[in-house]
């Protein structure tokens, strides 16, 4: 029944933060990517520029960081979303410099830690360099963002374990918690408010969840790719469940420790979980029913593209995920 409550205002919170935050974007953002494209040098595509006005420019606050506003009591100051958003906005160029361009690691890190020594070699690292600077003159702790932005540096070269077929289920359950716990805690030291004890801890695994379900949206992405996630590697889709509600259910209970109202708790995780969790229980659903049509064994190399992607702008999945939300205890 509370959930039921509390639905219409963590609804009508989520849709308002998305639409403040687009036009955000498009004030502040989409300038300069209308100039990238202009330019057309190769380096960006359109899913790089989907990533940062679609994806993390826009989740990272809107979502993220609103929930984090949630936590402490208090709105996002205008300072506090610029840095969250140039943040956001760079991710993903980041991320390319691994995944894609397949520069060294000590041409990334030098990116990260002497940028002021480099001026871009294409648009692609001009914008990263842009978004960069932009972020830390908006950061609350300079010095605390670059610890973090190095957590984040060393756990995407550890990542890179993940190409490896040797690897086991809780090997590749840590490299994904530490990936995500990382990359949140980096978000969230551009905050002006401090950190409270227990702090760290519980957004270090609620970023482990957050990548737990980013990896079940990507999972025909990885599957393409042969990497091995937690969704690639499983079975049985039961069992992947069974996983994420365990990893959830301890990442929740670790909020309620961290020191916070627990009236702001509570309105943190119903967000998080209307956000994250039940659009990740709809998937599900749908990964269960093609697992019913190979005889009960998650055959993932069987499946078609429709099949390992779930599309969450469709009605039905819109309303499974508000059942789903209903339905999760937190």
């Amino acid at each position: 029944m509370s959930n039921v409550l509390r639905l219409p205002g963590t609804l009508y919170s989520l849709l308002h933060n998305i639409g403040v935050q687009k036009k955000f974007l498009q004030k502040n953002i989409y300038p300069r990517l209308e100039a990238a494209r202009k330019i057309n040098d190769g380096s960006l595509d359109e899913e790089d520029f989907k990533k940062i006005t679609n994806y993390y420019g826009l989740a990272v606050p809107a979502i993220l960081g609103e929930a984090l506003c949630l936590l402490r009591g208090l709105k996002m100051s205008d300072k506090e979303r610029t840095a969250l958003t140039y943040q956001g906005a760079m991710t993903g160029l980041f991320d390319d410099f691994f995944d894609k361009r397949s520069k060294s690691d000590e041409t990334v890190k030098t990116l990260i830690e002497r940028p002021q020594e480099l001026t871009g070699n294409n648009e692609s690292e001009k914008m990263f360099l842009e978004f960069y600077s932009k972020f830390f003159q908006t950061a609350a702790d300079f010095q605390l963002s670059l610890k973090y932005q190095r957590k984040v540096y060393e756990a995407q070269i550890e990542s890179r374990k993940q190409s490896l077929p040797e690897l086991n289920h809780d090997e590749i359950l840590n490299l994904t918690i530490e990936k995500g716990g990382v990359s949140v805690l980096f978000y969230r030291s551009v905050m002006a408010h401090p950190f409270l004890p227990g702090e760290e801890e519980a957004l270090y695994k609620m970023g482990g969840l957050m990548q737990f379900g980013n990896d079940i949206f990507d999972i025909y992405k990885d599957r393409n790719s042969n990497i091995y996630t937690i969704p690639t590697t499983t079975k049985k889709v039961n069992d992947l469940r069974t996983t994420f509600k365990a990893v959830m259910q301890e990442a929740f209970a670790t909020v309620h420790r961290s020191g916070y109202p627990k009236k702001n708790v509570k309105k943190f995780l119903h967000y998080i979980s209307l956000c994250l969790c039940s659009r990740c229980f709809v998937f599900f659903d749908q990964l269960e029913t093609r697992e019913r049509s190979t005889d009960g064994v998650f055959a993932l190399q069987e499946y078609s593209r429709d099949d390992l992607v779930c599309d969450m702008e469709k009605a039905l999945n819109k309303w499974k995920t508000i059942i789903h939300y209903v339905k999760t205890p937190v």
